[in-house]
């Protein structure tokens, strides 16, 4: 993780190194864009970024959701406070009737429910340290906090009057906090700007954990059960009562883009 965010920094400032001897350069390379003006105290900005670890997400089949996005106000020309949100989202139902005769089993209904989703608010702040319109260097940080939510159900019917009804459910609070230093260069009259940041990242959540519910109806006689369980570590444990939580720091680096609103 450690070598490939390395490499990834190492890439992007070599990139963001020739940009910047470009756009030094506007007499001899009329191709190059023009260089911009900076924000200033009262100015807004609605930033995009996608980091090292959204990217490894994008490779999940079962990833479906949107980069960090920002809202940046410049509280004054050297300090910018920060509110985004960022979601993610799966969802799979199938409910159906099923012909036993063609089927060749005593099922008759089948429903099937997998939902999870994730929404975690942004706030957060930065500190400018150049007045240069080319090259902005900055430090900052946020502080995520949201929820998670899931569940999944597996529901079967017979025709012989039989039943089983599982389902399983999680609800816990998602938080954390990012520190980063980063770079950006304006490449317009004050709308746009382009960088990156590198950093690390915390992130944690609390009650972490499944709730497991049956019902089945099997030779008349019903039974009942209610248990918990954890993802990791040893998910097959049924507890009657369980408090879990988790927290991981890692490495981040993050390409952004910033439009800003005169």
């Amino acid at each position: 993780m450690k070598k490939n965010i390395f490499l990834i920094s190492l890439v992007l400032l070599g990139f963001l190194n020739t940009a910047f001897g470009q756009l030094s350069d506007r007499v001899n390379s009329p191709s190059t864009f023009k260089v911009g003006t900076r924000p200033i105290s009262g100015n807004l900005g609605l930033y995009f970024g996608i980091s090292y670890l959204d990217i490894e997400s994008l490779f999940d089949d079962d990833y479906s959701g949107i980069p960090l996005v920002n809202l940046k106000y410049y509280v004054t020309d050297d300090i910018v406070a920060r509110m985004g949100f960022q979601i993610s989202k799966k969802n799979v139902v199938e409910k159906g009737t099923i012909d036993p005769f063609v089927d060749g089993s005593l099922l008759t209904e089948k429903n099937f429910v997998d939902f999870t989703s994730e929404f975690t608010l942004t706030p957060g702040f930065e500190y400018h340290f150049t007045n240069s319109n080319l090259l902005d260097v900055y430090i900052g940080a946020i502080f995520p906090v949201g929820r998670v939510k899931g569940e999944f159900r597996n529901d079967s019917k017979y025709s012989t009057g039989e039943y089983s009804i599982y389902k399983r459910t999680k609800k816990s609070l998602a938080y954390g906090y990012e520190g980063f230093i980063g770079l950006q260069a304006f490449v317009a009259d004050l709308p746009v700007a382009i960088g990156f940041d590198v950093g690390f990242a915390g992130f944690g959540h609390k009650k972490d954990k499944f709730k497991h519910e049956m019902n089945t109806l099997i030779s008349g006689i019903t039974f009942d059960q209610l248990y918990y369980s954890v993802e990791t570590i040893d998910p097959y444990t049924k507890y009657m009562d369980l408090e879990s939580s988790n927290f991981e720091l890692e490495g981040n680096a993050r390409i952004t883009i910033s439009y800003f609103f005169k």
